[in-house]
């Protein structure tokens, strides 16, 4: 068994990597730190409709704090700089294979879903192009709840009804914004885990 303690220590030194790299692409902290949080209570919440492992945990919480940094080099298309960013930099204690997971996540965060003619994702084996699925939907449902980059959506409690995944929240203020983005990007989460989205 690994010492709990070395292991959070390993955990701290990684994230604190991954949030250097977002800083040095001035990434919007807050958003990112936010989207983090979100992500992984949807991970820690769903665990019996994905099956992953506290690893794949990591590789998410790291890929949600560097998900915008793509907008460094420009807004438009920015999930893909983005990929193209993480696949050439370095997060301590990650290797190269980690690295091209945390990439394939970035690129799906918004937009396309993977394709056959996406060479990166394609060429990864077949459990990791689903352990990319599974990441990205996650990181994509998390990153539309705070689509305002205002934190306004503060808990989610996730439920399963049968083909509906409902969120409730409790939150500040007005989350039509965040509403409106969770219709546009729940797609993902219907095609890997066939679920509908409901925010409550």
């Amino acid at each position: 068994e690994p010492d709990p303690a070395v292991q959070q220590e390993f955990h701290s030194q990684v994230l604190a990597s991954a949030v250097s790299l977002g800083r040095k692409y001035h990434f919007d902290e807050k958003h990112a730190q936010h989207v983090a949080r979100l992500a992984l209570s949807l991970f820690d919440q769903l665990r019996g409709e994905h099956g992953l492992d506290d690893f794949s945990r990591l590789l998410l919480e790291v890929a949600a704090l560097v998900h915008d940094i793509g907008s460094y080099v420009s807004t438009t298309g920015h999930h893909k700089h983005g990929q193209y960013l993480v696949s050439n930099s370095d997060i301590f204690g990650l290797h190269r294979d980690d690295m091209k997971i945390i990439s394939n996540v970035v690129r799906y965060h918004r937009k396309a879903l993977p394709a056959s003619s996406h060479i990166s994702y394609i060429s990864l084996p077949r459990e990791k192009r689903m352990q990319v699925s599974k990441l990205a939907a996650l990181l994509r449902t998390a990153d539309a709840l705070d689509k305002g980059h205002r934190q306004r959506i503060e808990r989610i409690t996730v439920g399963k009804q049968e083909d509906q995944l409902v969120i409730r929240n409790s939150h500040r203020g007005d989350i039509s914004v965040e509403r409106f983005g969770l219709a546009r990007k729940a797609n993902m989460m219907e095609e890997v885990f066939g679920l509908k989205v409901v925010l409550r």
